[in-house]
């Protein structure tokens, strides 16, 4: 990790559980082990057709991840489909990158890149219709606004038909968004005239080759009799129901290997300056050309493998639906450790997995500092517990993560909802095995769980201060009259049998301070008969303001003078208030008080109203021909 000797290799990748991510995570974590690096995922989700405010958020990533201290980056821009977040992780390159950057899956003139070249690797199913199967009437279905590579394609595509002197017209181009969903679009679009019918459509990716034969052959249109339908990247299992397509098969593998090699060499200090690695394609013949045929045994192989997929995939369903029901229950971080632990028998193939939220173990959640701390840890499957350890998180992890002996390859995912950042997620897996579409949509549901905790603790803490106010007098900060009895309540059993006793403090002449003085003065008279009581009073002793210039000091023992000696403390220290606040009046208190010896029912309450009693008489005697 960022921690350790090894040197770490960030990758920056929108994960969307295609052949392409799979194929890269796959690869990465061998390859890390061969050169011996530690590997860093910083994964995001978001879909182009779903660009949601949680999506939008994801690009915070680019400012959490500490670049500035990785060896190396490899990213992937084309993944991040929506232009915002894309925006954000060149803007993140531009503006804080230090160390070596090379992109996979991307042509660029601005990074090293390695990518397949998108120009070279369409050209030969285009060149296998048109020069192999004799065809003119071709058409072509490229990817959404902005998909840089099957822009590319059809470029391509237009070039081969002008060279080859077949006609293209706007009717030969059609949009889609990459999924089988758009198949509709590509039959209204291009078999709207019968007379004007392709003989092929070249689709930009097997998605939408697979969504189009479908809907072709529901209305009759057989392929590849009637038409031929290509695609490309060869998805394993785009279109089983239909017929193995004739497509273009790009090597990822190759990439991350070259994109790997590539950072060895320039953190070793063994090649400068920009590289671009171009790879080809190798085209795949299959039926949708009628060049192709599928192994008799084909279709009993691929029953068993979406028999087997569709059970992974209600035991990953029936995973998240639990792990929803017990992340809605938690209140507090304790419960959600609970719920993790309990998660990871339904997630076997986590081997670690770290907790982290931003901020101190008093003050989590809070984003403003550079501290993050690590309140859940499962190492080699094993519960370690709540660490609450805090450090800083450009190292991502505390020091007691470090394996030294092995390379790691993490995944991090950040952990946001509804605008607020909690923290993130750092897990790795088995050997052998990469995150699911439950990596993605656990974090989501741990998201959901953080934000009702986030908003549990501050509902508790409003709550708190109305309930301080409700029992804190504001003018002097001692408890009130309520606030009084509610600190006593718990501790009244205990007084049974025992002799307690009720100080009543009266301010002297409060009137005539405010009328001579003014009611500042008055205010300041009573704050500071208050400060007197709160320098008096001990642990024990229970201090409160009561009424206008009344005040209540409860004490829980009276078998060692007690009442004499707060008494004595008490106006000790209002003297020396008086004498350093050298105002033109002195502040004096009548003081009174009731020892009781507390039987059964006899409340607090009872007790209070029974040393009011005594204060007002020994006021009234002390007030007697008295003038101020």
């Amino acid at each position: 990790m960022i921690f350790s000797k090894r040197k770490t290799i960030g990758l920056f990748i929108c994960k969307v559980f295609t052949e392409f991510d799979n194929a890269v995570f796959r690869t990465l974590a061998r390859e890390g082990k061969r050169l011996n690096y530690d590997v860093v995922v910083f994964t995001t989700a978001g879909y182009f057709w779903s660009m949601s405010d949680y999506d939008l958020q994801e690009k915070n990533i680019f400012r959490f991840a500490p670049v500035e201290k990785l060896d190396g980056i490899i990213v992937v821009p084309e993944s991040y489909n929506e232009g915002e977040i894309r925006n954000g992780l060149f803007d993140m390159i531009r503006d804080r990158v230090h160390c070596p950057v090379v992109a996979i899956r991307h042509d660029s003139d601005e990074l090293p890149c390695v990518y397949t070249d998108e120009r070279e690797a369409i050209r030969p199913v285009i060149r296998h219709l048109i020069e192999d199967h004799g065809l003119r009437r071709i058409c072509f279905q490229t990817g959404h606004e902005g998909h840089a590579e099957s822009r590319m394609r059809m470029e391509v595509f237009i070039e081969e038909m002008k060279a080859h002197g077949l006609p293209v017209s706007e009717k030969s181009v059609c949009p889609g968004n990459l999924w089988l969903n758009c198949g509709e679009i590509a039959y209204n679009r291009f078999f709207s005239d019968p007379g004007e019918q392709p003989e092929a459509v070249i689709c930009a990716n097997d998605y939408m080759a697979a969504g189009l034969i479908r809907v072709l052959q529901k209305n009759g249109i057989q392929v590849p009799e009637d038409v031929i339908v290509t695609g490309f990247d060869n998805i394993v299992g785009a279109a089983p129901d239909v017929l193995s397509l004739t497509t273009i098969e790009p090597d990822y593998e190759a990439m991350v290997v070259e994109a790997m090699n590539f950072l060895d060499r320039q953190i070793r200090g063994e090649e400068s300056g920009k590289t671009k690695v171009p790879l080809g394609g190798k085209l795949i013949l299959g039926e949708s050309c009628g060049c192709g045929q599928r192994k008799p045994d084909y279709f009993r192989n691929e029953c068993k493998k979406k028999t087997e997929e569709l059970e992974r995939i209600n035991d990953q369903d029936l995973v998240l639906s639990n792990l929803s029901t017990d992340l809605g229950g938690c209140e507090d971080l304790s419960v959600l450790h609970q719920v993790l632990i309990s998660a990871r028998v339904e997630n076997p193939t986590v081997r670690d997995q770290y907790l982290c939220l931003f901020g101190e173990p008093d003050n989590l959640m809070e984003e403003s500092g550079t501290r993050a701390c690590l309140v859940h840890a499962i190492c080699d499957h094993q519960d370690c517990g709540m660490p609450m350890t805090s450090f800083d998180r450009v190292r991502l992890l505390p020091m007691s993560a470090e394996r030294a002996d092995e390379p790691q390859l993490f995944y991090v995912k950040l952990l946001h909802q509804m605008g607020h950042n909690f923290g993130y997620n750092v897990m790795q897996y088995d050997e052998n095995a990469i995150p699911t579409r439950v990596f993605v949509q656990s974090n989501v549901l741990l998201s959901i769980a953080l934000a009702n905790i986030y908003r549990h603790r501050e509902i508790m803490r409003l709550y708190e201060e109305r309930r301080l106010s409700s029992i804190t007098d504001m003018m002097t900060g001692l408890l009130n009259r309520r606030g009084m009895l509610e600190r006593i309540k718990p501790i009244w059993p205990q007084m049974r049998g025992r002799k307690i006793a009720f100080v009543c403090i009266d301010m002297d002449y409060l009137k005539h301070i405010n009328d001579t003085y003014g009611h500042s003065e008055g205010d300041y008279a009573i704050r500071l008969v208050a400060q007197a009581i709160q320098a008096a009073v001990s642990e024990r002793e229970i201090g409160a303001r009561v009424g206008g210039d009344e005040f209540i000091v409860f004490l829980p023992s009276t078998e060692n003078g007690e009442v004499s000696l707060f008494t004595e403390r008490f106006n000790e220290e209002l003297e020396e208030l008086n004498r350093e606040g050298k105002r033109e009046f002195t502040v004096g208190a009548s003081v009174g008080y009731a020892v009781r010896e507390i039987r059964e029912n006899v409340d607090a309450e009872q007790c209070i109203q029974a040393s009011d009693r005594e204060m007002y008489l020994v006021k009234a005697r002390r007030h007697a021909g008295r003038v101020f």
